[in-house]
């Protein structure tokens, strides 16, 4: 155990504290569940997770259907995160970062029988979030589900290693854009200050994921740029991606992280939308930016209908038709929005 910060302690409600160390305590073998189109937060706090209760003597499975990106590849332990459950011999399971089962996409699908009754402790800060465990840690006021995952250490009182540490200032990082978006908190910068107490360096996050591209990710930001299309004055600007524009440049799909966000860096812009469909060709999906007054979760799950959410000023969304049909209808509505 370890000795807790007294400006962080006590953040969250302490009977629900008690039912998730209830959870936890007799458990043997842990999966934690990372949501499918993985990031920073969700694989970091699967991880970072993963090393505190290893610490406790501990079993524990990092889990999530898509390969991490190959930026986090600087993360202690990101060679153990599978791309299944295998023989579903767990007595909890952590869901991280989503509060919806189906967020964990094929990973929930493939083992539905098993999570629809399995033991969940979810955790996670999205305001979308309605919680998928019988304990639910839910603050929509967390930059990230990181942020919460340190919290929850102080309170309970759990072991911190130095590579939890890393991991959980992975999630924090990532979600804040490097303490760039308003989501960035007194809170926030408290719980950085504490995970580099334990020994850990910014620049170990911040080279691989915000400096370093390889020629073909570059090339790939180029073709987005080059798609790129404007409207309300540029006030709303949007750009798309296909398998194609992937082989064009020979790029791979996680090299289009950022896109969106890059988008709502253009001078003027106060929406950024970026749409993407690989090799389905009747799947198409949406990473919107915003700014103030603009809601992009909201946004997201309004024109989905209940398929995205996120974040005030970054979320997403999945729409079941082409990519053409996707963008004709999302660019209205947004063009719509920005007129009121």
């Amino acid at each position: 155990m370890t000795q807790t910060n007294a400006a962080l302690d006590a953040q969250f409600d302490p009977a629900l504290v008690q039912a998730a160390l209830a959870l936890l305590a007799p458990s043997r073998r842990v999966a934690l569940l990372a949501h499918e189109n993985p990031d920073g937060d969700c694989i970091g706090s699967a991880l970072g997770m993963a090393h505190m209760l290893r610490a406790l003597g501990k079993t524990c499975v990092p889990a999530c259907a898509d390969p991490p990106p190959r930026n986090l590849a600087f993360l202690p332990g990101i060679e153990t995160v599978a791309q299944d459950l295998g023989d579903e011999d767990f007595d909890l399971v952590i869901a991280l970062d989503a509060g919806e089962l189906r967020r964990f996409g094929p990973l929930y699908e493939q083992h539905r029988d098993f999570l629809d009754r399995a033991t969940i402790l979810n955790i996670d800060h999205h305001i979308s979030s309605g919680g998928c465990g019988q304990v639910n840690i839910i603050d929509p006021g967390a930059a990230a589900t990181a942020e919460m995952l340190v919290l929850f250490q102080q309170q309970a009182q759990l072991p911190l290693p130095k590579e939890a540490a890393l991991c959980l200032l992975t999630g924090l990082i990532t979600d804040t854009s490097s303490f760039q978006f308003t989501n960035t908190t007194p809170r926030a910068l408290e719980v950085a200050a504490e995970l580099l107490r334990h020994g850990v360096i910014t620049e170990t996050v911040v080279q691989p994921i915000y400096r370093e591209r390889s020629l073909p990710q570059a090339r790939f930001q180029a073709a987005v740029i080059d798609h790129a299309r404007t409207s309300c004055e540029g006030r709303l600007i949007w750009s798309w991606a296909t398998g194609d524009t992937l082989a064009k440049v020979g790029a791979t799909p996680e090299m289009d992280d950022n896109s969106s966000g890059m988008l709502r860096d253009i001078a003027g812009v106060q929406i950024a939308a970026f749409f993407k469909s690989y090799g389905e060709p009747d799947v198409t999906r949406l990473s919107l930016r915003s700014a103030a007054p603009y809601n992009a979760a909201e946004l997201c799950q309004r024109l989905s209908n209940g398929q995205g959410g996120g974040h005030a000023r970054a979320a997403g969304a999945t729409f079941y038709r082409p990519i053409e049909e996707t963008m004709a209808f999302v660019v209205a509505e947004l063009e719509k929005e920005l007129s009121r």
